[in-house]
């Protein structure tokens, strides 16, 4: 039986706009980064931990020269009481001697005397008390500083010294470890960051799974023309997790040719389709503040790790040939006219046509706001890159803030209005617009907000387009 090769391709992406797909965790104001200036500082905190321990360490007076200075210190306060108590003595002396002939003259002065020889008293009794209470000798290898133990914050080890802040601008290491991860230019808009993913040395890159992610769903909507109301009314009575399993089984599932009962997972026909992670870069992310566009409800900034616009990631994508050209896996399930369906340049002309109308309806979006004028030439300089593309290029809108419209099926949920009606139940069951969800209605407009960078006090631009391209010079 001959071999069936796979097809090999070489795909080049570049960001239009910043891109943010998330780690999940959030950074946390000197916890995770210390401001300085201008610039957010990402801290290693182990190697922070071990500069910290270090400096601390170096200020420290060793056990024999504590108590050198201590009893030194007893000495001098000795001989102080010791004078001061010689010279009340002899001020008495001379009282007694010749006291003042006015009584209320030699009150006044014995009062005098009294007061003092009171405070020479208490100055005894402490000095007695402190020379009861020596330094002691410690472990100095294993105590931590007390600032550590009292949970002692970036800010707060900086300002007391034990983190140094020129060694944080200079960037330095602790034993072979940076002390900064890495450095963002600007302030953040608010105290948690949105984490941007990366790579164990803290390099940017794209996870295969998101570009495949966002290929998926631009195949879903340009083959999904008309899905069935049956699929609609599955998303509305499942729950959320398996709400959209109707419409893509309908659009991704091959024909099974055999009784055999076979798992889902391998009759989705793009389990042939698979997007390796893209090769990471030594770029430092930016550091964004993107506000919910048109919300009531979430009226502050956040703050966002981002991959910034014109970098270039390089991945290969594969189409295992198998289930297309085995005659034992067609016997199996026929998956129709996918092959050429996932051929390079028609997944990049399915991919320009999902962008095309993606562009036009924010276009829409945007023209009707006021203060939008930068995103309505954003939109339309995009629109306008779109239609020059050639045959092995096209747009996608990738990670976080891209938008509900480009991970579902968008306006094909609304053609009709038995489509229309199934979509008004989905938002109302699965409370898509929150607390207004109940009010929902068809005809209604949703989405009704936008993740947009700001700049400034106005919207600039939206997050994750990117520019994609097959090199098919690469093929293998």
């Amino acid at each position: 039986m001959a071999l069936v090769r796979n097809q090999v391709v070489s795909l080049t992406v570049t960001t239009i706009t910043p891109l943010h797909i998330g780690t999940g965790d959030r950074l946390a104001a000197n916890l995770d980064y210390y401001v300085d200036g201008d610039a957010t500082l990402v801290i290693n905190a182990d190697a922070a931990l071990e500069l910290v321990v270090e400096t601390w360490q170096q200020r420290r007076v060793p056990y024999e020269e504590q108590l050198r200075r201590f009893n030194a210190e007893l000495a001098q306060e000795e001989e102080r009481i010791r004078r001061a108590d010689e010279r009340l003595r002899r001020q008495i002396e001379q009282f007694e001697e010749s006291p003042p002939r006015r009584k209320d003259e030699y009150e006044r002065q014995a009062n005098r005397f009294r007061e003092e020889a009171q405070r020479l008293k208490e100055r005894k009794q402490r000095l007695a008390e402190h020379s009861a209470n020596p330094p002691q000798p410690d472990d100095t290898g294993d105590l931590l500083p007390p600032e550590l133990i009292a949970g002692s914050t970036f800010d707060q080890l900086v300002d007391g010294g034990l983190l140094p802040r020129d060694r944080l601008r200079e960037r330095a290491t602790v034993n072979g470890r940076p002390l900064v991860r890495y450095a963002l230019n600007g302030r953040p808009a608010s105290g948690e960051v949105y984490e941007q993913i990366k790579d164990v040395a803290d390099r940017l890159y794209l996870p295969g799974s998101s570009l495949k992610g966002a290929i998926r769903s631009a195949l879903a909507w340009d083959m999904a023309h008309s899905p069935a109301v049956a699929a609609l009314q599955h998303a509305v009575k499942g729950g959320p997790k398996n709400a959209d399993d109707a419409i893509e089984q309908e659009v991704f599932l091959g024909t099974l040719r055999t009784q055999r009962r076979i798992n889902n997972t391998v009759r989705d026909v793009l389990r042939a389709l698979r997007i390796g992670d893209s090769a990471p870069v030594a770029v430092a992310p930016d550091l964004l503040a993107v506000r919910i566009y048109r919300s009531r409800s979430a009226q502050g900034l956040i703050a966002l790790e981002a991959i910034p616009v014109d970098v270039e990631f390089r991945a290969a994508l594969q189409i295992e040939q198998y289930p297309f050209e085995s005659g034992v896996a067609r016997a199996v399930i026929d998956f129709g006219d996918w092959q050429r369906r996932l051929q390079p340049d028609e997944l990049a002309a399915a991919c320009r046509r999902r962008a095309g109308r993606l562009i036009d309806g924010e276009l829409a979006y945007f023209n009707r706001q006021t203060d939008a004028a930068e995103l309505v030439r954003f939109y339309a300089d995009l629109r306008a890159r779109l239609e020059r593309m050639d045959a092995r290029a096209f747009l996608l809108p990738i990670g976080w803030g891209a938008g509900w419209r480009s991970k579902t099926l968008d306006d094909r949920l609304r053609q009709g209005t038995d489509r229309d009606n199934a979509f008004a139940q989905i938002v109302q069951r699965h409370t898509l617009k929150k607390h207004k969800s109940a009010g929902f209605r068809p005809g209604d407009a949703f989405p009704e907000t936008r993740k947009v960078i700001m700049r400034g006090a106005l919207p600039w631009r939206p997050l994750g387009w990117v520019e994609a391209r097959f090199d098919l010079n690469g093929e293998r």
